[in-house]
């Protein structure tokens, strides 16, 4: 069975298509054929008796009224047509109630055909009480010929169809074989394995060319999946302490412009220390700082951002007589670290950081105005060498580190604090260049804190 399945892959495609076409036929002549003879014989024999008893009863509704009659033209004619018109029927006849013949009517048929005739008789009951009997003689073999007239028709039909069938899987391998050994010839390979080129069919050996042409290794299709390295990302809360006072003291057209102010400083801070401001709750905004590949001074960014937006709205307030107090809070995103990432489920994503934005803004709530609250996790992945100083914050733990000591921040270096006036002074000159007093720096036209105060 191995070596007649191995002969059978050297075949070529047009070999193939031709004894599928073969087999196809040979199944047709050697199983559908004969279920169809014996199916048609069947139904041709369960007719013959159907038949018989039929026109037995019609005719004897036919010769009653001539027999009540004894009208012996009438019947004999009624006999001869029946005979003349129906092919299957040889005789007619009418008996008397002693069994003498009275009237026949017979087609001459050779003596081979006699013994396969069938004969049926029916009893007729006159009104003056004698019994007549009807014959008829029928030859089965007038419905066999008409089945076998079908069988012959439909035999001839399905080997014509076998025979196109034939043809065609013949002259379709042949024209797909070419198109294959045309391919196969324009695609690099070993021409000098000649045993392997002879012994493969169109089909293998295509594909063992194109092969080489389309396999990666497997370490080039997985290196950027494993590879990928996660980024670090933190939260700033920034919250707005005396917005509640702001709204019950001032008309709607000064609050309003005191939030609008507040969304341009948010939004110009925001484009310059690369922070992503999310949806606030809480009389809270927050701010999301996410580490740049190659560069991992997010934590620094965050902090900066956090004292240009004191500095920016205490100079407003100043300004203007009235503005927002802000106390802050940041702490490290660790939202994505705490899910597998091998099952990365958006809702989880989702849930984990909005319970960080909760507890980054309870967080908030113990700091005093203008303050900055982190924690020692934080702490730790700032440099040393950055020169940025914290300081404990006595009798306070953060509620995003599980109860460790919340520190205050204190300063920065004297190297980060020369590159953060430059920063300021650089925010000063954007706010400074829109048109006093409602700034269009911001997308929307309603403040988008009037939405987070309530």
């Amino acid at each position: 069975m191995n070596t007649l399945n191995e002969h059978l892959k050297k075949f070529g495609l047009q070999k193939k298509l031709s004894l599928s076409a073969a087999l196809f036929s040979l199944l047709y002549c050697l199983l559908i054929l004969p279920l169809l003879y014996f199916q048609l014989s069947s139904l041709a024999q369960s007719q013959v008796p159907l038949f018989g008893q039929t026109i037995s009863r019609q005719l004897l509704t036919q010769v009653r009224q001539p027999l009540i009659n004894d009208d012996a033209i009438s019947l004999q004619v009624i006999l001869d047509d029946l005979v003349v018109n129906t092919a299957m029927i040889k005789q007619a006849a009418v008996f008397k109630p002693d069994a003498s013949l009275f009237a026949e009517s017979i087609e001459p048929s050779p003596a081979s055909t006699l013994a396969s005739q069938e004969v049926f008789k029916q009893a007729l009951k006159l009104p003056n009480g004698s019994n007549w009997q009807i014959q008829l003689a029928l030859d089965p073999s007038a419905i066999s010929q008409q089945v076998m007239t079908v069988f012959w028709s439909v035999s001839a039909v399905g080997l014509l169809l076998c025979a196109l069938l034939l043809y065609w899987a013949r002259r379709l391998g042949s024209d797909t074989g070419a198109r294959l050994q045309s391919l196969v010839a324009c695609l690099p390979g070993d021409e000098t394995d000649t045993e392997s080129n002879t012994e493969d069919d169109d089909i293998s050996l295509l594909k063992r060319r194109v092969e080489a042409l389309l396999l990666k290794p497997v370490s080039i299709v997985n290196e950027p999946e494993s590879t990928q390295p996660t980024l670090e990302s933190c939260y700033l809360a920034i919250r707005c302490i005396n917005l509640p006072q702001l709204q019950a003291h001032l008309s709607h057209d000064n609050l309003h412009r005191v939030l609008k102010r507040f969304d341009d400083i948010i939004a110009t801070t925001g484009e310059l220390f690369l922070g992503e401001r999310l949806s606030g709750a809480n009389n809270c905004v927050y701010l999301r700082f996410t580490a740049t590949p190659g560069d991992s001074d997010f934590l620094l960014r965050a902090i900066s951002s956090h004292l240009a937006l004191v500095e920016l709205q205490r100079e407003q307030a100043s300004d203007e007589g009235a503005g927002l107090i802000l106390s802050s809070a940041l702490a490290i995103d660790t939202a994505e670290a705490s899910l597998d990432t091998n099952s990365h489920c958006q809702f989880m994503q989702d849930t984990a950081t909005e319970t960080a934005l909760q507890q980054l803004a309870a967080t908030s709530l113990l700091a005093d105005p203008w303050q900055l609250l982190t924690s020692e996790t934080l702490k730790t992945k700032i440099p040393a060498e950055a020169g940025i100083y914290f300081e404990a914050l006595a009798g306070a733990s953060t509620n995003s580190t599980g109860g460790s000591e919340a520190l205050l921040f204190a300063d920065l270096g004297s190297e980060q604090q020369s590159l953060f006036e430059r920063q300021l002074a650089y925010l000063r000159n954007q706010l400074s260049e829109n048109d006093q007093p409602h700034w269009q720096h911001s997308t929307s036209a309603n403040p988008l804190l009037s939405a987070v105060g309530s």
